[in-house]
């Protein structure tokens, strides 16, 4: 038992939770209660919809070869601090099991999974109101008027082909840099001088969308040129859902996707100082629900007896141009001589990660290795919550030698 559970099991507070929770010791406890940040409840419906229990599957003595070495997909589920781990393909849960003390009715931050359930309410969204992708954001949001953000398309935004004037490097932060600025209103770090901030008698921005006008390209970027994984588009889509539907962005999600998904439990949503949810990361559910959410998404928009998302939105998801090919080649994900190289990238549409299109394989993708894997040739869906220490995905080796785990087991059913 570790220190920091009960004889019961609960994981308790880390006894150094006050020093942040990016800190080693905190951050298991930390990815599992994100709701004691400022957060908002999305209510579930009244239904909820069954996970059917398959043939069970050993899936942990599933061997296979990384890096010219044979391991378990159990040692790569270790070795990069796995929570849950589900596989349900044709409709049949195949395992669903759960590590160091999490549970099946315990919630778990999304981080940027929560960008491919942004963009599936913008798509529900855009059938529903007509928007036009070939406009810009600051189209509908004036208040972007004199940023990059009225110089491209809402298409150019949801690819993050933008090329902003930012980076997404999570310990690098100088302070009054452009990216050091957003995470401080993301909300993920207790900031008392932004709290403090009067909006009657300051123009410093307070929340994220107050930040997002300063944004412009990078001196020699070039849109639609590269995909580059940069956050702030995500909070430009969540705004604009807000803006053109006339409705909270959460109320929205709430009814349009959130409760026809039928989950189990309510979900709960991180915000800014301003108490905007935090759109590029924020979203935190069970893991039985965020399989929910790729059962949708595999099954062309549609769970169960209900249409959630147009169908053609999700099959658009998938339909990668050849200029969405070209930005991905020119990614630095896509070099195999690059630290941020991940095996098998091809792409990045819609805030999906894809990866083989013959297989329609794609990935919801979140740092500190949250995923949703969806297969359409397999018909699978594979969701797993984790928490290892370091943040990011693309520099961490345990999660490359995961995802492959994952993707081997895929080929493997």
């Amino acid at each position: 038992m570790s220190e920091n559970t009960t004889d019961k099991g609960r994981m308790m507070p880390p006894k150094t939770h006050y020093n942040g929770w990016r800190e080693p010791d905190n951050v298991r406890w930390h990815l599992r209660n994100m709701s004691t940040l400022p957060a908002l409840i999305m209510p579930r419906g009244d239904d909820v919809f069954e996970l059917k229990t398959g043939t069970a599957k050993d899936i942990e003595n599933l061997t296979y070869e990384f890096q010219g070495n044979q391991l378990t997909l159990g040692d790569a589920m270790r070795a990069d601090c796995i929570d849950g781990y589900m596989v349900v393909q044709n409709g049949e849960v195949l395992f669903e099991r759960y590590y160091d003390n999490f549970r099946a009715h315990d919630h778990h931050i999304w981080f940027s999974m929560t960008k491919s359930l942004i963009s599936t309410a913008f798509g529900i969204a855009q059938a529903e109101f007509g928007i036009d992708e070939s406009k810009t954001p600051a189209d509908f949001l004036p208040e972007l008027a004199d940023s990059i953000f009225a110089q491209v398309s809402i298409r150019h935004v949801l690819n993050m082909v933008t090329a902003l004037n930012y980076t997404e490097e999570y310990n690098e932060m100088t302070p009054g840099s452009v990216h050091f600025e957003y995470f401080r209103r993301l909300g993920f770090m207790g900031d008392f001088e932004l709290l403090a901030i009067d909006p009657a008698q300051s123009d410093e921005p307070r929340g994220v969308r107050d930040m997002l006008p300063q944004f412009e390209q990078a001196g020699d970027g070039v849109t639609g040129a590269m995909f580059q994984y940069q956050s702030p588009n995500v909070d430009v889509i969540g705004w604009l859902i807000e803006r053109i539907t006339g409705r909270a962005l959460m109320d929205y999600m709430r009814d349009k996707l959130w409760a026809p998904l039928a989950t189990e439990h309510d979900g709960v949503f991180t915000v800014d100082v301003s108490f905007a949810p935090v759109a590029t990361g924020g979203f935190n559910s069970t893991l039985r629900d965020a399989v929910r959410f790729g059962l949708m998404a595999l099954g062309d928009g549609k769970l169960g007896d209900t249409q959630i998302a147009p169908a053609a939105w999700i099959a658009d998801t998938y339909a990668m141009t050849e200029d969405d090919k070209k930005a991905g080649a020119a990614a630095v994900n896509a070099d195999p001589n690059h630290e941020r190289f991940i095996d098998g990238f091809s792409g990045y549409r819609s805030f999906w990660w894809q990866f083989d299109q013959s297989q329609g394989e794609r990935i919801a993708m979140g740092v500190h290795g949250q995923v949703i894997y969806v297969n359409k040739a397999k018909n699978l869906v594979i969701a797993n919550f984790a928490s290892p220490t370091e943040t990011a995905n693309q520099l961490r080796a345990s999660f490359k030698q995961m995802l492959a785990g994952t993707r081997a087991l895929a080929a493997s059913l």
